[in-house]
């Protein structure tokens, strides 16, 4: 295996090094985007796009450093091996970015919705059981009553439910 390539300085400025150097400016305001100015308010969500765009904005930044200095023949930097350790990073995040969306962020999803159930908020799921429990009948509301006449409700109807409730009770 010839490593030759990358080793040799070779001041050219061809094609593929301007897609690298636009490429890298690309990377670097994704980063910026994602960091500084994507509002994502899911308390998951979030802090792992910012953290993604922090990782794409340094990386964005240093291989347009990396691409500068080529550009301006300096020395040591016309030498290959520069791009090839920049692109090979932006690889290894690529890798962990798809890793982490596919076998960590989920489990972080679930239990961030765990932690919540025991809070009072409903999860999508949660919600479509309740929209679908069957209703009781009038008659067997009326063989239950209370002490004042009423028909007792089922639990479980959230928030909007009781305060429905506490307005049928005060009229």
């Amino acid at each position: 295996m010839d490593l030759s390539y990358l080793t040799t300085p070779d001041p050219g400025f061809g094609a593929p090094e301007w897609v690298f150097f636009i490429a890298q400016f690309v990377v670097a305001i994704a980063g910026a985007y994602l960091t500084f100015m994507h509002a994502d308010s899911h308390p998951v969500r979030g802090p792992a796009l910012r953290r993604l765009g922090y990782a794409l904005l340094i990386l964005g930044i240093l291989g347009a450093i990396v691409g500068a200095l080529r550009r301006s023949s300096i020395a040591p930097f016309t030498a290959p091996y520069w791009m090839t350790i920049v692109t090979v990073l932006a690889l290894a995040l690529i890798i962990y970015a798809v890793y982490y969306a596919t076998a960590v962020y989920p489990g972080r999803v679930a239990a961030w919705e765990a932690s919540q159930r025991g809070r009072g908020g409903r999860p999508a799921a949660r919600a479509a059981q309740v929209a679908r429990a069957p209703v009781p009948s009038r008659v067997a509301s009326e063989e239950k009553t209370t002490t004042n006449g009423a028909a007792p409700r089922p639990s479980g109807g959230g928030r909007r439910a009781a305060r429905r409730e506490h307005k049928r009770r005060n009229r």
